[in-house]
């Protein structure tokens, strides 16, 4: 467990231990040391969380203020990131198509709400609780917690900008034809389309159809450009 926060561990020792008495209402300072851990970990996603958001502007840097400030700053930021995580998803239901694949469906119309209802903030806010199943185009391993279910559902909504451009009966066909039980495979679908339509085209012919296909959405085009690369398209 790196520390890596500026901080030395004297300064982050009583943060825990103000967990720890919270977690056990006060009546004991006494936890087990997985659970302690799992406190330092906190403690530093929050500290991290504050120090990335000042990036640059060193407002928080260990020599102006203590560790137990950054720390409450960090802990106000990673609530606001779930209410602007909640947010984008409430924004996505309304139109959200799974086209008919049952991993798409359960991961954000069965498991995400889990998120919300069990995500612990205090105690453990690098914990994401869930599992991630569908696939998507960006790597998101260095990410945890919160930080990481907003980029995932950010990949989704983009997704899901990309083909709602495209007929959903056209969808279904093309992920038919790809595979013929395709509701229960574990592929994302955004990549099977986008390389059905380059199909024999040339890097320069791929990228004239992204932009065409994403009206100037620079993000979405950098974000299908993954899927490009991943194809050996852009090679």
């Amino acid at each position: 467990m790196g520390n890596h926060t500026g901080y030395e561990m004297e300064e982050l020792v009583p943060i825990v231990a103000e967990l720890a008495q919270k977690y056990t209402s006060f009546e004991s300072t006494s936890v087990t040391y997985e659970r302690a851990e799992q406190f330092m970990e906190a403690v530093l996603y929050c500290i991290r969380e504050a120090q990335r958001r000042d990036k640059g502007n060193m407002l928080l840097s260990s020599d102006k203020l203590s560790a137990y400030e950054v720390y409450r700053e960090g802990y106000r930021l990673v609530e606001q990131n779930v209410k602007r995580t909640l947010r984008l998803y409430n924004e996505m239901m309304p139109e959200f198509c799974d086209y008919g694949n049952r991993c798409l469906y359960d991961t954000f119309i069965k498991v995400m709400p889990e998120f919300f209802k069990w995500y612990d903030i205090r105690f453990a806010p690098q914990e994401e609780i869930l599992t991630l199943d569908y696939p998507v185009l960006k790597d998101l391993s260095e990410s945890r917690g919160v930080d990481k279910v907003y980029e995932y559902l950010k990949c989704i909504h983009m997704e899901q900008r990309f083909l709602g451009r495209i007929k959903e009966e056209t969808v279904r066909e093309v992920l038919s034809e790809y595979e013929n039980e395709y509701e229960d495979m574990v592929e994302n679908l955004c990549e099977i389309l986008f390389m059905y339509f380059l199909r024999r085209k040339s890097k320069h012919e791929a990228e004239v159809f992204l932009r065409e296909h994403c009206e100037g959405d620079e993000e979405l085009i950098q974000y299908m450009t993954c899927a490009a690369k991943r194809a050996s398209v852009y090679q």
